[in-house]
This record gives C-alpha cells, structure tokens and sequence, in this order.
C-alpha cells in the first residue's frame, strides 16, 4: 500500500510540469536488478556450517523533466531464508537503515527462519536553476573523498564488509546547492535520523589541482568540524579527511582522521593504502569476542582505534577480474581478509565469488568467522 501511495505522489509532477515544448519534455526511466546470494559461514571453533540465501530485487524509476525538475523512487526487496535468520538476535531489525527517520519500510512475512523484507530506498524530488539546486525527500548525500573510509560523510556513512550494497544508505533530508563556479560550490542539508538531527554545510573548491573540502554543522546535537582534501604526488592518488565532534562533555568529544594513497602500475594492477584513526576506537585485546560490534555510524566507522588498509585489484581480461583487501588493528590485533573473484557473464549478468574471513586476538590470536559468498546479478 505504501509504495502505490508513493508512485502516485511521484507522478503527480509529471501532470502538474510537463509541457509541450522539446525543452520541458517529460522523460521516464525504469531499471533495476535481481540477485540471488547463498553464502556459508563457519563460526570460530568449526562446529558447524551455517548456510543462508538472499534473493534481492532493487526497482529504480527516474523521471525528469527537462533540466528543471527530476524525481526518482528506489525500491529495495529482500527475502532471506537460512541459519543466519536463526541465529543472529533481532535479525529484522538489523536489515533496516539506522539513517532513516520515517519508517517506509514492510515486513511482509517473519518466520523463525525467513523474512521478506521491502524498503523504499530513494524517494526524492528536485529543483534546478542554472546557480542552485534543492533536493528534497530520501537521498544520498555523498560528502566523502577517500575510498574505505568517509570522515566527512556525515549523512550516509557505511559498512565496508556490506558488499551486496552499492548504492549505499540514504538520509531522509532537505540539501541545498548553490554552484559558485566551474570549481566551487556550497552545500548545505538537514537530516532526520533515528538518534536526531543532522545539519551542516560543506564549502567545495579545487586549488592548485587539489579538490578541497571544509564541513561544519550539528551532529546529533554536538558541534562538528572536517576538511577533506584530494589530489596526486607524482602519480599517485593522495587523499585524507578528518572530522571532530566538540562537546563540552569530554566523553562526547571525537576525532576521526583517515589518510589513503592509490596508483595505477602499467600491468593493470591497482593498489591502494590507507589509514584511519579512530579516537574512541578500541586499542586492546578483547577479553570476549562479542565486545566487538560493527554498528557503523559517522562516528564509529570501525570500533578499533588505528585500522590499516591495503587494497589490490586487477583486470584479468575484460570479463574477468580479482581483488584483494586486508584490514588490520593493531592493539587490538584485528585482521580481516576480503578476497574476491568477479566474471561477467553476459553484458547484464555478473557472478561474484567473495570470501571474508575476521581474526581477533582474545586470549589468543584466533579466527573469528569465515564466510563464503556466491553471488549472481542480473540487470535490467
């Protein structure tokens, strides 16, 4: 019932706007993909295998008309059957975006080892002038610049170990955009989430070949501050953001800082490096496994304090490629390996093989989990 109501509001514009005239022509678009991804997970101390099946279904609809006005609706639904549906505690609420402050999302069926679960993703309208732009509804506000890791990104922060989702979350937010010239602009936005508001406004330019970012605003109520900057040192990429949350109680206090350098080698390899340095991360051995908790906020982009990154990727032929990415804490001795294998099957068919495997050091250096994924994606 929610997502009839919703298509209908989108299609109103298109009534209201749309005129004869080539310039102001009214123009939709629809697409989207299904995919189907089973994966095994083998907990520490082998006990056992846990197996769990995703089938994920993303409807995307745009409509545009003209330069003037724009809309789009992105539907997201999952059902999963399997161990992990089982096992993990409060599983459907875990599946919901933490960023989201209306609830637009449908449990259509639980069961003790199945959810069907539907979420209206993007619902958004704009409005464009030649100078400014105002968006309006479910979005995505991208402030980030590095790679693994976004400081910066206040709205939409993510978990790196969640693959299965490109697009990313959205905020529930009003964004302003008033472009300066070719190389600067200013963008200001409010957001609504589940543990408050978020306003804050972002001056962009480019300097000397150098994209440079300053952000300042409310998080949650604390003051916050960042600078992000991007560029290259003979060849290869080099980038850094760093966030601070002032309050005058120091427990709310924060300092997050990241640093990441990438380059390209003539045989086609891709390498890059980074940093983080998360202030009240944690810095020590865990005296239990579950004291480590990858609930991903602006804040807390990983839960140890320093985190090292190295990424390689490389283009075997056109259809066939590989990755490699291994994050390490040390103190805390925190080592998670991400190998993956990709193959494009046809021009709107790809197939995935991607394995993640977490050690901790607890009262020894052990294996935490490992779990293999086999994922295959259709689009259309």
């Amino acid at each position: 019932m929610k997502c009839c109501v919703i298509i209908g509001l989108l299609c109103l514009p298109s009534g209201l706007f749309a005129q004869d005239s080539a310039l102001n022509k009214s123009t939709w678009w629809l697409g989207g993909y299904l995919k189907d991804m089973v994966w095994a997970r083998i907990e520490n101390g082998h006990k056992g295998i846990a197996v769990t099946n995703l089938i994920h279904n993303r409807i995307n609809i745009q409509w545009k008309n003209g330069v003037t006005w724009a809309s789009h609706l992105e539907v997201r639904n999952r059902f999963y059957w399997g161990k992990d549906v089982i096992d993990v505690p409060d599983f459907k609420q875990s599946i919901q975006n933490q960023n989201e402050w209306v609830n637009l999302s449908t449990t259509w069926i639980t069961t003790r080892s199945a959810v069907v679960h539907s979420d209206v993703e993007r619902m958004w309208l704009e409005f464009k002038r030649r100078k400014w732009n105002i968006r309006a509804g479910r979005q995505r506000i991208n402030w980030g610049i590095t790679n693994m890791w976004n400081p910066n990104d206040l709205f939409n922060s993510y978990n790196f170990l969640d693959f299965d989702y490109e697009e990313r979350p959205g905020s529930d937010a009003i964004k302003g955009q008033f472009i300066i010239s070719d190389f600067s602009n200013v963008e200001v936005a409010v957001a609504g989430t589940s543990g408050g508001t978020v306003m804050a406004a972002k001056y962009f330019t480019n300097y000397r070949h150098y994209d440079l970012q300053w952000n300042a605003g409310l998080y949650q109520g604390v003051i916050t501050a960042g600078f992000g900057w991007a560029g290259n040192i003979k060849g290869a990429g080099f980038k850094g953001e760093l966030q601070y949350y002032g309050d005058k109680n120091d427990s709310l206090s924060h300092f997050l800082a990241t640093l990441e350098s990438d380059y390209v080698f003539k045989s086609g390899w891709y390498v890059s490096a980074g940093i983080l340095y998360n202030e009240k991360g944690i810095a020590h051995p865990l005296n239990v496994y579950n004291g480590l908790i990858f609930r991903v906020t602006p804040r807390n982009l990983i839960p140890t304090r320093w985190n090292l990154v190295l990424n390689a990727r490389k283009e075997f032929t056109p259809i066939f490629s590989g990755s490699l990415t291994t994050v390490y804490a040390p103190g805390t001795n925190l080592l998670i390996l991400f190998p993956s294998l990709h193959r494009n099957l046809k021009p709107n068919w790809d197939i995935d093989l991607i394995w993640q495997s977490v050690f901790v050091e607890s009262t020894s250096f052990q294996d935490l989990n490992h779990t293999l994924f086999l994922r295959s994606r259709w689009s259309f």
